[in-house]
């Protein structure tokens, strides 16, 4: 009785492909993963900053804003805005009860109040306004 033993093509294949071969085939694949990790790691610690170009020098025109009022039998007035954090700015008062303050502001609209002796109110010679946020109103300048 004689038995034939049956190999199958991937018992074929793994004797045919010595150990020694099979090492040396792996090992090229091996180096490349190594080369390009090296790569990655060298490229990532050689990051080199990106030069940004400089922003255009825009220079912001600024505009003489006179702010005046009418108000003879006041003793303070001031102007507060946008353009000055709302900081109450003191105004001088010329012969007539004219008070005024020059500001250079820059192109824009702001908000802003006038303040008679410690009193909060609009410009009424100023049909611009939007609510202030507290059920007033503010007086708006555009420049």
């Amino acid at each position: 009785m004689s038995t034939t033993k049956k190999t199958t093509k991937a018992q074929t294949a793994k004797k045919s492909v010595p150990a020694k071969s099979a090492e040396k085939k792996s090992a090229p694949v091996k180096s490349a993963v190594k080369k390009v990790s090296t790569t990655k790691k060298a490229v990532a610690e050689k990051k080199t900053p990106v030069k940004k170009s400089a922003p255009k020098a825009t220079k912001s025109v600024l505009q003489e804003v006179v702010f005046n009022v009418y108000s003879p039998d006041s003793k303070s007035v001031e102007v507060a805005g946008e353009f000055n954090n709302w900081a109450p700015a003191k105004m001088k008062k010329d012969e007539q009860g004219v008070w005024s303050l020059k500001k250079k502001l820059a192109s824009g609209t702001y908000q802003y109040k006038f303040v008679f002796d410690g009193s909060w109110e609009i410009d009424q010679a100023n049909p611009d306004r939007v609510p202030d946020g507290q059920g007033g109103e503010n007086s708006v300048k555009n420049v």
